[in-house]
């Protein structure tokens, strides 16, 4: 049966590649029960419509007939030879694709289809396949068949432009703009119908004096007449705004001349002087692809002219061998390569690789496109978008590429389903969902980790910060806990301290107590075991209780007698509230309420640095209601300016406030609140001498 399918193809190999092909059908026909009608013409595309070379036609063979399972089996044995089971393995790599996201990412979807397949011949066979796909495409409501166009559209269409496979790419780009917009291709066919017999007779009519021309020059010429594709037609009409009647270069023609190899460039030369002899060219419409071929290798060389009637004509002109380079691709230049020179083989394929993975890299050189795109593999995320990596990435690389944030909480992975860890290296393809833990942070192995370069600095910068801010914390506990035992908190008893407990400089100290993993009940210990340990003095330390906000009168933290502290702004702590401190890095104590928004993750992830705090007696007592009354210049941001003092700095509840603008530019502000004693009475004073335009306070 499918040597019967494959006879005409079979008859234009070598005996050496008939043999090969020959063992592959065999032993496909010898597995397979039953060579279906869909089977049948997919092997007629392969060879008729690709014209592919016999190591491709044998894995496109395999690859039509078998099933998945069996084609699996025979890939894992090297049934038919390492070069076309490296063809089907790359096959099968290819994942299913998300078509939504096919039409925002289809650059990457693209690449991704070129690095995973490996050998770039499985490409091709990818596009037969699809091409057959497209042809039994249901209505718009199928699902499978949305699939299938959206896919074609996005995805095959434009690697079938780019590998040169122009025929295919013209018909999947028109079957796709049928079934998506059927009622627009419609409508640009029936115009099309209408004017043929008036394009016939124009194409005609401008031929006629060429072939006079071409007969009296003795080559060998046919003309064909070209009419625009539809989907060609309406990129115009959307390109330029214009319906189809507004289009006249409706059609081209084609010149292909019998021509011996080695006087194609001539001959093509030649028919482009005789035509515009006759008509008048454009010169800025010239295109000269045959003295440097496309990177498809697509060779041609056009023109337009002006015509009867002054219309526009594109002319194309090219040889036979080039024509069928043009309508089949690449992938026909094996039968012009000496048969069986596999270097030459290679060079082509290599040539359609370049030319899938990125169409306007033209002007770089073969190494410069290796280094851009060698190393890049693209990983999906859970909802199937396409992210663009280098080979030897890590989870963890993947990880930070979405967010730092993501990064720095990263504690793993499911890869394809399956759960890794940070070092996993991802492989082109992979779908990964990264895994985030709120305790987790970096650590410093994991600048081993990272693959990428600014992931590894990245995490060095985290872990630095980090680190600056433990070490700050872990110094307040240190300034507190010192001056609590009644000592100077200066170098020298700091120096002491630390390497009491093993660290040779203070920074490494302060980090490891702002971690909490310093038990500071030595402290005294540390600093009474030599004498010349510094003391508090009794005047320095009446000094410091000077320096205090006015508030330590109303708290008993921990048993200190003398610490600093503010209320935290996101509660706004009030006598009789239950309250805790929080050692913070550089503002001293933070007062906050047990049922502030910030109290549970505070008590969860920073439970050393949480400091037992209680409302005195006498606390609730001692709140007063005073009146303040405020003169000065007005500004129209005063009114925010003043209450912004009471609510964010001093965090007291303002009773009621008024604001009255006199003669003169002046205003008048008057306050009632409830505050913490005459000392907080006496510090807000002094505030509203420091704000701008406040000229008096009583």
């Amino acid at each position: 049966m499918i040597e019967e399918i494959l006879k005409a193809y079979l008859l234009s190999l070598t005996d050496k590649d008939q043999i090969a092909l020959f063992a592959t059908i065999r032993t496909v026909e010898a597995n397979c029960a039953e060579i279906t009608p869909y089977a049948q013409e997919f092997l007629k595309i392969g060879a008729e419509e690709i014209n592919a070379d016999v190591v491709t036609m044998s894995a496109l063979t395999a690859y039509a007939c078998l099933d998945r399972t069996r084609l699996s089996e025979f890939i894992e044995q090297k049934q038919f030879g390492e070069e076309v089971c490296g063809i089907l393995s790359g096959i099968i790599k290819i994942p299913e694709f998300n078509e939504e996201k096919l039409k925002t990412q289809n650059e990457n979807h693209i690449k991704l289809l070129v690095t995973l397949s490996g050998d770039v011949r499985a490409i091709i066979i990818l596009l037969a396949e699809h091409l057959l796909k497209i042809r039994h495409l249901k209505d718009i409501s199928d699902p499978e068949s949305y699939k299938n166009a959206t896919e074609v559209q996005y995805l095959y269409s434009p690697v079938a432009h780019r590998i040169g496979l122009y025929k295919i790419k013209t018909e999947m780009e028109e079957t796709c703009l049928k079934f998506f917009e059927y009622d627009t291709y419609r409508s640009i066919a029936d115009k099309l119908q209408i004017k043929k017999e008036e394009r016939d007779e124009y194409i005609k009519a401008f031929i006629e004096p060429l072939k006079k021309k071409f007969e009296k020059s003795g080559l060998k010429v046919s003309i064909k007449g070209r009419p625009k594709s539809i989907s060609s037609i309406r990129q115009k009409m959307k390109k330029q705004n214009i319906d189809v009647d507004g289009i006249y270069d409706l059609f081209a023609i084609r010149v292909i001349i019998d021509s011996e190899p080695e006087n194609e460039k001539t001959d093509c030369w030649k028919v482009y002087s005789l035509i515009t002899e006759e008509y008048k060219p454009n010169p800025f419409r010239l295109r000269d692809w045959i003295s440097v071929p496309k990177s498809s290798g697509y060779e041609s060389l056009h023109t337009t002219v002006i015509g009867p009637e002054g219309r526009w004509v594109e002319v194309q002109i090219r040889t036979v061998r080039m024509d069928e380079v043009a309508e089949k691709g690449l992938a026909a230049h094996w039968k012009y390569k000496n048969g069986t020179d596999g270097q030459a083989g290679g060079n082509i394929f290599s040539k359609i690789r370049e030319a899938i993975e990125n169409p306007d890299l033209s002007h770089k050189t073969s190494s410069e496109k290796k280094a851009l795109y060698s190393d890049e593999i693209y990983i999906f995320t859970p909802d199937g978008d396409l992210k663009k990596m280098h080979k030897g990435d890590t989870v963890l690389d993947f990880a930070f590429s979405i967010h730092s944030q993501v990064g720095s909480k990263c504690n793993g992975a499911h890869v394809n389903g399956k759960f890794v860890s940070l070092k996993q290296k991802l492989q082109n393809g992979d779908t990964v969902k990264v895994l985030t833990a709120n305790n987790q942070k970096p650590a410093a192995e994991w600048i081993n980790i990272a693959n990428n370069i600014r992931v590894k600095n990245r995490i060095r910068r985290i872990i630095e910060a980090d680190n600056h801010r433990l070490a700050e914390i872990g110094k307040e506990i240190v300034r507190q806990k010192t001056e609590q035992a009644d000592f100077v908190f200066n170098e020298v008893n700091v120096g002491k301290i630390a390497k009491f407990f093993g660290f040779e400089r203070p920074v490494d100290f302060y980090q490891k107590v702002g971690e909490g993993g310093v038990d500071l009940h030595k402290i005294r210990t540390a600093l009474t075991s030599e004498q010349h340990s510094q003391s508090v003095l009794p005047d320095e330390k009446k000094h410091r209780e000077a320096e205090t906000d006015g508030t330590t009168d109303y708290l008993i933290i921990d048993n200190l007698d003398t610490v600093g502290y503010t209320f935290a702004k996101c509660c706004k702590p009030l006598p009789g509230d239950k309250i805790f401190a929080f050692v913070t890095a550089g503002s001293g104590m933070k007062i906050h309420r047990y049922d502030c928004p910030n109290a549970k993750n505070i008590l969860t992830r920073y439970p050393y640095r949480v400091v037992n705090a209680i409302w005195k007696k006498d606390a609730t007592k001692e709140l007063i209601n005073a009146v303040i009354k405020l003169q000065g210049v007005y500004d129209a941001g005063m009114s925010m300016t003043l209450t912004n003092v009471l609510t964010n700095e001093f965090h007291v509840h303002i009773r009621s406030f008024s604001l009255t603008e006199e003669p003169g530019g002046k205003f008048s502000a008057v306050f009632s609140v409830n505050l913490l004693g005459e000392a907080q009475l006496e510090n807000l004073k002094e505030r509203f001498k420091r704000v701008k335009n406040v000229e008096k306070v009583f």
